[in-house]
């Protein structure tokens, strides 16, 4: 990260509002006003100007799939020892302490594999979400074959327990982050009892390794409202835990997850809100020519991985005195997938990413996605919120951020969340934001 000018830094409108509206902050802002952070394609130049200092951002993606050379031969055997290279990478820096988070999906079980061959003996971890979600049951199969070691946490049954889980990521997390499974990330690494080394996160393979946006996101692009002002109408009619909520969006904007609050909802709780769809239609705009493939990498995986669903071990394990591990972002393992044909990298007849990764999966135990499901930390949001309400409440309305307006927002939420559990995709937000700005140490309130 960047800070730009002397001052202790302050939470930033700009970045606070698209924490609410977006669910994270677009690159290079951030949550506090004047820091910036680069990520892929990101660069800073400063110079002195006058009594301060000017300061340009350019961005340039080298990720885009018209920029792969599609000349790296597919082989399984190369693409598994370059992830077992990186996995042994982080462990030597670690000194061989780390946990790794193990869903049960292609990502995290390819690690697994690679985990057994680096002879490490390093726990795999697994957070079990309710009864039904068979994900655990999956993973501790995948260990047993491997023969490494399982943990299955699931989220305390007291609040107080949880508490203190939480407390201690609000009181040490350098920013928020409001990906909905932020929460039992930090259950499942405190639950660990690691206290030195890494956290080996799956992070980061959807970037390099081709992604295919769903079905039904490709239906919810096509068939979003057009024009701003019929948009906004038909924002302001609909309860914001719809599904129609993703067609009153910009055609970037739908492609994102979750269902965040509006821009009306945003400026009735929070003084200072901006209005981040405007950001985003012209994001829209700036891509109209650019093909869907493109499109998608430079918006979807760049901002919805990168500055989101990354953000959860990059915030997480700082805070537990840990390393933030991400072996699919090293570079010789990027290089080789990136630049492979694009038959080895997804599918697009068939809706299929990571081709080559699928059949290393097969090829060692078997694995087939179809048979195992999603495979990604599942959380029951409206279960949390439900039995930890009190605490909730409390961290929201004690949050000087927030306008008076937000009690009766937040009691009429609460209040409905049996019925509508959607609305923990609001709530859960506006919670982690006002924990953290309650609690951090990096503020000036």
């Amino acid at each position: 990260m960047a800070h730009v000018g002397g001052e202790t830094p302050v939470v930033s409108p700009f970045g606070l509002s698209h924490m609410l509206e977006t669910g994270f902050v677009p690159m290079p802002d951030t949550i506090y006003e004047g820091v910036h952070r680069l990520g892929a394609g990101d660069s800073i130049s400063a110079k002195a100007a006058g009594d301060g200092i000017a300061v340009e951002f350019g961005f340039d993606y080298p990720w885009l799939p018209s920029q792969s050379r599609h000349d790296q031969q597919p082989d399984t055997a190369t693409l598994h020892e370059l992830i077992v290279a990186s996995m042994n990478t982080h462990l030597e820096a670690s000194g061989g302490d780390a946990v790794l988070m193990l869903s049960s999906g292609k990502d995290s079980v390819a690690l697994a594999i690679a985990l057994a061959d680096t002879g490490y003996d390093v726990p795999c971890i697994t957070y079990k979400s309710g009864d039904d979600d068979l994900e655990h049951v999956f993973a501790a199969d995948f260990c047993r074959t491997l023969g490494l070691r399982h943990q299955i946490v699931e989220m305390p049954s007291d609040p107080s327990v949880v508490r203190g889980h939480l407390m201690h990521y609000f009181e040490n997390a350098v920013a928020p982050s409001v990906d909905h499974a932020l929460i039992p990330y930090v259950v499942a690494v405190d639950g660990s009892g690691l206290s030195a080394g890494g956290v080996i996160d799956g992070g980061g393979n959807d970037t390099y390794m081709g992604y295919m946006p769903s079905r039904i996101r490709v239906l919810k692009r096509r068939y979003r409202v057009r024009g701003r002002r019929i948009a906004g109408l038909v924002s302001r009619l609909t309860r914001v835990d719809s599904p129609i909520n993703y067609l009153a969006r910009s055609e970037v904007a739908a492609s994102f997850p979750g269902r965040s609050l509006r821009h009306h909802e945003t400026r009735q709780i929070y003084a200072d809100a901006v209005d981040t769809a405007s950001f985003w239609y012209d994001v829209s705009k700036s891509l109209a020519t650019v093909n869907k493939l493109d499109g998608t990498t430079l918006t979807l995986l760049r901002h919805t991985e990168g500055a989101r669903s990354n953000d959860k071990v990059r915030m997480v394990a700082p805070a537990y005195g840990l390393a933030a591990m991400l072996p699919y972002c090293d570079e010789d393992l990027v290089e080789y997938y990136f630049h492979l044909p694009q038959s080895a990298r997804y599918d697009i007849e068939t809706n299929t990413n990571k081709v080559l990764l699928r059949q290393l999966l097969d090829e060692k135990i078997g694995y087939s996605s179809s048979g195992v499901g999603d495979g990604h930390f599942s959380f029951d949001g409206a279960a949390f919120l439900t039995g930890n309400a009190d605490f909730v409440r409390d961290e929201i309305l004690a949050c000087t951020l927030w306008e008076p307006a937000v009690r009766g927002m937040v009691d009429g939420w609460l209040k409905a969340l049996p019925r509508r559990p959607f609305l923990f995709h609001v709530l859960v937000p506006l919670f982690l934001i006002s924990g953290w700005h309650n609690h951090s140490p990096y503020l000036v309130r």
